[in-house]
């Protein structure tokens, strides 16, 4: 368990992952503390019913120990909520549960009776788009969108990028991925830099031996040292998902850093990256093209990532205030 320590003893965060960059940014903003808490093996089904019996045990007495009047939770697991739920039952205090568009995948479709119920059960339902929001709601939940503030990044440690034009592909080799299209797109572009991030455990060695020599496999990346470092580094940033409703944490990273970004062409992440922003669909021709346009662009691409960072912070600070407000802090 990790834990992060901050100054706001009215709010918590809970998250049940190794590490949460949405929870962190949401500790930060709020002034409360961070804990991620987790035990064995992390996205393991087979380890789950232990994993979450020893994960609600230390989570309650974190909570009764801090005694929060606020606690935001991550969802999924929704079994986090449920134990949040309790604590906030037992103490009077409120939570808001905040969801990763995973959370609405068929595998939980099991768990939509208990879904529902911390819907309604919490203050807020914290989500990334209006569609989410509409299911939220369905549910019997009160909603609040709220999309990434592209808060500053960790200076991090300097990368060691190659001369020429470096792309940083943000990946954890998630089904939802087009790599076998970057991995072409490389080929088409054997000038550019593709510096892939994952932990390759997730792939067989095969898949690394087959990939043109323009393309680095980074593994996986600190979060606060090494990763901040390669976006820092690469002269543009890409993520790409063949799935909509999908928020592109990467994407808000390269707006953090100032970075153009090139993402995939679905309507909701129009929505959220509006300025510095490339399109592209899921086969290498549109891939490589996207590529090719912010290098002929890059700086009005970049000028524009730094005029969107400034607008969101706005949209983001009202959002926060009546976040707040709903959990009845009244540090707004």
């Amino acid at each position: 368990m990790t834990t992060m320590k901050t100054h706001n003893p009215f709010w918590a965060a809970i998250s049940w992952a190794p590490y949460s960059r949405m929870s962190e940014t949401f500790a930060r903003e709020l002034g409360g503390r961070l804990h991620c808490i987790h035990y064995l093996r992390f996205q393991s089904p087979p380890h789950a019913p232990v994993k979450y019996v020893l994960q609600a045990a230390r989570t309650l007495a974190v909570l009764f120990k801090e005694r929060p009047r606020a606690v935001h939770v991550q969802n999924p697991p929704f079994v986090a909520g449920l134990v949040v739920d309790l604590y906030c039952r037992l103490s009077g205090a409120k939570f808001v549960l905040h969801y990763h568009s995973a959370a609405f995948e068929r595998v939980w479709d099991f768990a939509l009776p208990l879904q529902r119920y911390i819907a309604r059960r919490a203050a807020a339902n914290i989500v990334t788009n209006s569609h989410w929001a509409g299911i939220v709601e369905s549910w019997g939940g009160r909603a609040l969108v709220m999309v990434d503030p592209f808060l500053e990044l960790p200076q991090g440690e300097p990368f060691a990028a190659g001369p020429g034009f470096n792309v940083g592909f943000v990946s954890t080799f998630a089904p939802d991925e087009p790599l076998e299209a970057v991995l072409q797109a490389a080929r088409l572009l054997p000038e550019v830099n593709f510096y892939i991030t994952g932990d390759r455990r997730k792939k067989p060695a095969g898949f690394f031996e087959d990939a043109p020599p323009n393309v680095t496999f980074t593994g996986f990346l600190d979060p606060h040292r090494q990763y901040p470092g390669l976006l820092r580094a690469v002269e543009a940033v890409m993520v790409l998902t063949t799935r909509d409703h999908t928020l592109q944490l990467g994407g808000c990273e390269a707006a953090a850093v100032g970075k153009p970004l090139i993402t995939s062409d679905w309507p909701y992440l129009r929505e959220v990256f509006p300025k510095g922003t490339v399109f592209v669909g899921s086969r290498a021709e549109s891939i490589a093209g996207g590529i090719r346009e912010v290098m002929a662009d890059h700086e009005r691409l970049s000028r524009e990532m730094a005029a969107l960072r400034r607008e969101s912070r706005q949209e983001w600070n009202l959002r926060l205030g009546q976040l707040n407000r709903l959990a009845g802090s009244e540090a707004i």
